[in-house]
């Protein structure tokens, strides 16, 4: 007999394998900048048939994490911004979201210093290159959101065909 035990450790196993491998596709993903990968993969299961449906909805999910966690480091990367600035005693202002940083030219930044009255060319100069930096991560992780958010869509209508797929063959069984 099955002891119900070991089919729940094996069906864990089975879980944590399919969300590491689902991992290192979006790895993939990123690094190549495509969601190529993940759209072969996503090909074969759907070939596979309805029996899929459970690993396509594992890949969403660790896809779904993936993307809160570019997330969180978006919100990260502002909030170390924002201390460094506030060590110089500067506070940005007008800034209501991380990716409003993107939009912030280094002549516009100058000028929010300059209100603040930091007159400390060196001063200005680090934290100039906080902004730079900071920029660049925030639309670098960015592109990787977008790069998730467009592979999350593709999985989800993937998903939606498999299960009408699925539904429509238990249907015919049924007649």
């Amino acid at each position: 007999m099955n002891d119900p035990a070991d089919s729940s450790v094996e069906a864990f196993v089975e879980h944590a394998y399919l969300r590491m491998q689902a991992g290192d596709v979006l790895m993939r993903c990123i690094e190549e900048d495509s969601p190529l990968p993940m759209q072969q993969i996503v090909q074969e299961l759907v070939l596979a048939g309805p029996q899929s449906l459970g690993v396509l909805r594992e890949i969403l999910a660790e896809t779904g994490e993936r993307k809160a966690q570019v997330a969180d480091d978006i919100q990260q990367v502002f909030s170390e911004f924002q201390k460094g600035l506030k060590s110089y005693g500067v506070r940005l202002t007008g800034l209501r979201t991380p990716l409003s940083i993107t939009r912030l030219t280094p002549a516009r930044f100058l000028t929010l210093i300059d209100s603040q009255a930091l007159a400390d060319e060196e001063a200005r100069e680090v934290c100039l290159k906080m902004l730079q930096e900071s920029r660049s991560l925030i639309k670098n992780l960015a592109h990787h959101q977008r790069l998730l958010k467009d592979i999350e869509i593709y999985l989800q209508d993937w998903m939606w065909g498999v299960a009408y797929q699925m539904a429509r063959s238990e249907d015919e069984k049924k007649h």
